[in-house]
């Protein structure tokens, strides 16, 4: 219920104000020689009272679903007008209002006396008007409207009432569950991109901590010297691994990169700092469209993909130089793409690529292939390894892209 609250509340705030124009209108139509002062003071004062209650409609709906008495009053003041001005005077329509109200804040069983009240007090109005007007009375009373229709209008609005209640209820219940859903669905997400980033960095530098350590006790038996050399190698690579850990959970805190950067000038950036820390030849090539970048998710994604991409050539190809080229494209009809090739001169791969994908998705405790591959699937891109007979390695990646405004000329860098 307090998530449905809110909705109801404004609910009822719409047809407090409904009342009010209600009673503008009836104050308009009721002929002039029916008017009384009586009658004016009392519409009147529920059309103010009804502004008063939608102006404060935030405090006024709990304290009336707390204080049901005040439905009852509600009743009995618009019942008095209807002793003034009549069953079927236009004033009738404004006491309407009181039993939408009663099914829409109150459960049906409420709702339901609410409305056994109200045709008790439209009754009672019924009897007093007869009374007050006499023989001259200017309305039957003695009809079908006023006896039967009047009252079953009472009852159907607060049917309706209680109606948009139940609907109001289950929309807020699925909101919940869709939010519910929404919020598991990105916690599983994240972890996935966590496990990703854990193996592109702090998996791979601890599992070459592990070996080097094991190496360690054969270096100590046979050459000292070489084992206070991986011993240093060792303390290096637990700093390393911890600086990994303090940048993932840095970038936990805030997963954004400097969005005011252009994706081409970012990527050759990496491509150069890369190439000076591995001392392979790197080269940055291609014109893409200068209004056009790839969405903020692949973006980051693409850089990611990109650096270990970067990192599987220094480690496993043996190559001596890298290419990479940028491109967009968007052809008639078609969404913008943003693509990244990375081409390199090494070894290439030993078991194709495909076959190194499906042991990695069924489970053999690798995931750099794979997590590449999920990066690019999850913002809607693709990724393709190509690796011919002579050697070599071609790693081709396609993002979606958006047209944007303002950006510097995309820059050719190489290094």
């Amino acid at each position: 219920m307090p998530a449905t609250l809110p909705r109801l509340a404004a609910l009822v705030r719409l047809l407090l104000q409904l009342r009010m124009l209600l009673c503008a209108m009836a104050l308009l139509l009721i002929p002039a020689d029916r008017i009384t002062n009586g009658t004016l003071v009392l519409v009147v004062a529920v059309a103010l009272l009804s502004g008063l209650a939608a102006r404060n409609w935030e405090r006024f709906v709990p304290y009336l679903r707390s204080h049901p008495i005040l439905s009852v009053l509600d009743i009995l003041g618009t019942g008095a007008i209807l002793v003034l001005d009549g069953p079927s005077g236009p004033a009738f329509l404004t006491t309407l209002i009181s039993s939408a109200v009663a099914g829409i804040l109150f459960e049906w069983r409420h709702a339901a006396l609410v409305a056994l009240f109200q045709v008790f007090s439209y009754a009672c109005a019924l009897l007093g008007y007869a009374a007050v007007s006499g023989p001259d009375a200017s309305i039957e009373v003695l009809t079908y409207q006023a006896l039967i229709v009047h009252p079953a209008l009472y009852a159907i609005t607060a049917y309706l009432g209680v109606f948009l209640r139940r609907v109001l209820t289950e929309l807020a219940s699925e909101q919940v569950a869709r939010r519910s859903a929404e919020r598991a669905a990105a916690a599983a997400e994240e972890r996935e991109r966590l496990a990703r980033d854990m193996h592109d960095s702090v998996a791979k530098t601890l599992r070459g901590t592990a070996m080097a350590a094991q190496a360690l006790p054969l270096w100590l038996k046979k050459d000292p010297e070489r084992a206070e050399a991986v011993a240093k190698q060792i303390v290096a690579a637990s700093d390393a691994a911890a600086a990994q850990a303090r940048e993932l959970i840095s970038d936990l805190r805030d997963h954004e990169d400097d969005a005011d950067i252009p994706f081409a000038q970012a990527l050759g950036g990496i491509v150069g700092e890369w190439s000076k820390e591995s001392g392979i030849e790197a080269h940055v090539s291609g014109e893409p469209a200068s209004a056009t970048e790839p969405r903020h998710e692949a973006r980051q994604e693409a850089l990611a993909i990109l650096k270990e991409a970067l990192t599987n050539v220094e480690r496993h190809s043996g190559a001596a130089a890298v290419d990479v080229t940028v491109e967009t494209s968007q052809g008639d009809g078609t969404p913008a793409t943003y693509s990244v090739v990375v081409t390199d001169d090494g070894l290439g791969f030993q078991t194709p690529p495909e076959e190194l994908l499906r042991a990695e998705r069924t489970g053999n405790g690798h995931y750099g292939l794979l997590g590449m591959v999920e990066r690019a699937e999850r913002v809607g891109g693709s990724l393709v390894f190509e690796s011919p007979e002579e050697g070599g390695t071609t790693v081709r990646l396609v993002v979606p892209a958006s047209t944007v405004h303002d950006r510097s000329p995309a820059p050719q860098a190489s290094a």
